[in-house]
């Protein structure tokens, strides 16, 4: 230990005031062993032994007189703080950046002189030993200490310590360049290298052999740290420069901002803000506690979108006491190896720096980019992990970890809160707004079955909706709209919303046909009564949704039912484009199926598939390949329908080319038939808007008995006459008979029948 008036054993101790004293101390520890060491080089290079690449004399004597003149800065200094006197300004310390100005005004005093202190004789693992000393007696927490924080956190050896520090003063101070070109003995390097700062730390005793455990100890222990350009053949020529996060995280005002390299991926997930509680999967959080305190580091979180997983990683961190740094991946991993390297890297070195765990977020891949992706994960837990990071994946899907990491995890999902966490998460959540007085939330509860996430931007969106309808109050209807545009937009990319317009007095069916379908609502209608109130969960837990197939003849009203059904039960419809559905990798269109009955459960709606035969086709065992992929559709379609709580309205007009096992898994089938002459007139003068104005010629009576047309024929047939008539200058205003027979007649010739002049007696003159 050093026993001089500028380390004096008395002070050893003694606890340091403040960052910049102690950081002063560590680079005096430099500053005297590069004194010392350009010393020794002077009579070499003096008795013409100096082969230094593209050094002269006289820098050797510059950089000398500079290191002499921040030893006489710290003497001047470390004597004011020991009571020594009033320390002089430096003029100097104007140009320096402010963040550094403190930390390095230590250094300053205007007189140059060549008195070395003696002070300085003692080796570089002595000096460091008194810094250190003094750094464990001071209180981390009242008086930070960053630098020496940081070491400890790395457990850096003695040597490791002083190259970081060299490589500091390399960084910071521009007039080091000299200093360290003549340490480098080469006038392009203006920084130390891991060989450079042990022939100043080792001094006369410097060998390589002797030198390369502790260069190779300070290689591994700085790499997590400072990114270096390692030279795999010449591994101790490499240059030691911190670059601005490691300066902004020592010296900064704002020391745990993210590398703004890759801020557009990265971003602090943890805040000092207090944080609403837990209503809702406490369960999982509980399990994740223990996990983590029987030693698991790498940590699963899935659930579907706004179910609370960085809110759950969030209470993790707060009872831990630690903060957590969230890496988007979807943006990060469409970039090359290297790049994605580098940006791992920097991920590991913020949550070193910041003693934070990570959290790796938007996680999810397409088949055929499937093998990237585990390349990516791979990498991503091996660079953490082997860093002691804590883990945290989030997505939306269950991740096959086991194919990706050997490594020990646990996996958890968040499911869709119970109907009594929902209806707690719309109260919590409502309080801050003023409602109309039909809202009621035990309805939005049951209703909806949103995730934490989803309840708070609906009712969100429910007061903007409300507002810019000049409402005061968030109203029912515009907190069914909200909620309504909750909707994933998968889901909207795979289905398209229709609006239900149509109601019973609009649709013209048979008694059974109708009894059928009001049969259906009632399961909807009087659910809760039956399966909750009446117990029939324990005896029914599978299946209790309700599913109808419509089959007939195209244009028999399949559709229009759909809408009646949606709207006789105040739900939402939403019509399945199975031309997005199919896809032609293996296994997109399962997902795709997956996907649309999940998010369609959580909004409650109608599903109608139209044309379902092209998805529910008979199964078959040829022994092939796509027949083998077709069977699978069709099984996990039969799966999503019976396990599916809401609404599946199925229409086909082939019933004999659906599975048969797809019957046995529908509640209700109902068959169109084709209309009869009375049931034809019916669907004629309903069909009729009440204001057409008709002349006295028309005969509906005639043309129902007379013309074999389904619904969708005879509707085609009015629109059509509808607008002949409005253009036909001789009509008077008034749809004529001829009109709707000229509207016939072009119905016959869009759908290839063959018609002649008797079909249309006794108006035939009219329009042949």
């Amino acid at each position: 230990m050093p026993t001089n008036r500028l380390f004096p054993k008395a002070l050893k101790d003694a606890p340091f005031s403040g960052h910049a004293e102690y950081a002063a101390y560590l680079f005096a520890c430099v500053d005297a062993r590069i004194d010392a060491y350009i010393s020794s080089m002077k009579p070499l290079f003096m008795s013409g032994e100096g082969g230094y690449k593209n050094v002269l004399y006289p820098d050797i004597e510059t950089a000398h007189d500079l290191c002499k003149k921040q030893l006489s800065d710290f003497a001047e200094g470390a004597s004011h703080e020991s009571g020594g006197g009033e320390r002089a300004a430096d003029p100097a310390a104007a140009d320096m950046p402010s963040e550094l100005s403190e930390l390095f005004a230590d250094f300053s005093v205007a007189d140059l002189t060549d008195a070395r202190p003696s002070a300085f004789d003692a080796s570089a693992g002595e000096l460091l030993a008194y810094v250190e000393s003094r750094a464990r007696a001071t209180d981390l927490a009242r008086v930070p200490l960053p630098i020496y924080s940081l070491s400890r956190k790395l457990e850096l050896a003695p040597f490791s310590l002083f190259c970081f520090a060299g490589a500091l003063l390399a960084s910071t101070q521009t007039n080091y360049a000299v200093i360290f070109q003549i340490v480098n003995q080469n006038a392009a390097l203006t920084a130390p290298s891991f060989e450079s700062a042990a022939r100043v730390y080792h001094g006369a005793a410097f060998s390589i052999t002797a030198a390369s455990e502790d260069m190779s100890r300070a290689l591994e222990q700085l790499t997590p740290v400072l990114e270096m350009n390692i030279n795999r053949n010449m591994p101790f020529s490499t240059i030691l420069s911190p670059d601005k996060r490691m300066i902004d995280f020592l010296f900064g005002s704002e020391p745990l901002r993210v590398d703004e390299r890759f801020s557009r991926f990265f971003t602090t997930l943890t805040s000092d803000e207090d944080l609403t509680p837990l209503l809702a999967n406490e369960g999982e959080l509980d399990a994740l506690r223990i996990a983590y305190a029987d030693g698991t580091r790498v940590f699963s979180l899935f659930g579907d979108e706004g179910s609370g997983r960085r809110f759950t990683i969030k209470h993790f961190c707060a009872a831990q006491g630690i903060n957590c740094i969230a890496a988007d991946c979807g943006k990060l991993f469409v970039y090359d190896f290297n790049f994605v390297e580098k940006a791992l890297w920097a991920l590991a070195r913020e949550c070193t720096l910041t003693g934070a765990c990570c959290c790796l977020t938007n996680l999810g891949y397409r088949e055929e980019e499937k093998e990237k992706f585990f390349g990516y994960m791979d990498l991503a837990f091996g660079v953490l992990t082997r860093r002691e990071i804590t883990v945290f994946t989030s997505g939306t899907d269950k991740l096959p970890l086991k194919e990706i990491t050997r490594l020990d995890y646990a996996q958890f999902e968040l499911q869709t809160p119970s109907g009594r966490e929902r209806e707690a998460l719309w109260r919590r959540y409502a309080e801050p707004y003023a409602f109309e007085e039909d809202v009621d939330m035990i309805e939005m509860a049951a209703k909806f079955l949103f995730t934490p996430g989803k309840i708070k931007n609906a009712l969100k969106t429910g007061r903007s909706l409300s507002a810019m309808k000049k409402l005061d109050k968030t109203s029912r209807a515009c907190l069914f709209e909200a909620c309504y545009n909750q909707m994933s937009h998968e889901l909207t990319q795979k289905a398209t919303k229709i609006k239900a317009t149509y109601t019973w007095d609009d649709i013209v069916m048979s008694r059974d046909q109708r009894q059928s379908l009001e049969y259906a609502c009632d399961q909807i209608r009087y659910r809760k009564q039956v399966y909750e109130e009446w117990d029939y969960n324990r005896k029914y837990p599978y299946g209790r949704g309700l599913s109808v197939l419509l089959f007939g003849a195209p244009g028999t009203g399949k559709s229009m039912c759909a809408q009646v059904l949606a709207n006789a039960l105040n739900l939402e419809l939403y019509r399945v484009d199975l031309s997005k559905v199919v896809d032609k990798y293996v296994g997109e269109t399962e997902k795709s199926i997956s996907m649309i009955f999940r998010e369609a459960k959580k909004c409650n709606v109608v599903l109608f598939f139209d044309e379902c035969d092209t998805l529910f086709a008979k199964r078959a065992d040829d022994g092939g390949a796509n027949q083998s992929s077709n069977n699978n559709k069709t099984a996990l379609l039969l799966q999503e329908v019976e396990a599916y709580d809401g609404v599946s309205v199925l229409a086909t007009n082939y019933k004999h080319n659906i599975d048969p096992a797809f019957f046995r898994r529908m509640k209700f089938i109902v068959e169109f038939q084709f209309p009869d002459p009375e049931t034809r007139y019916i669907l004629w003068t309903t069909t009729i808007p009440k204001n057409t104005p008709l002349a006295d010629d028309v005969d509906i009576r005639f043309l129902a008995d007379r013309f074999e047309f389904v619904g969708g024929n005879i509707k085609n047939c009015i629109l059509n006459a509808a607008f002949l008539a409005a253009g036909d200058a001789e009509a008077g205003g008034m749809v004529h008979m001829r009109h709707y027979l000229l509207a016939i007649r072009y119905e016959f010739v869009k759908t290839g029948k063959v018609f002649t002049r008797s079909d249309f007696e006794p108006y035939a003159n009219q329009i042949l």
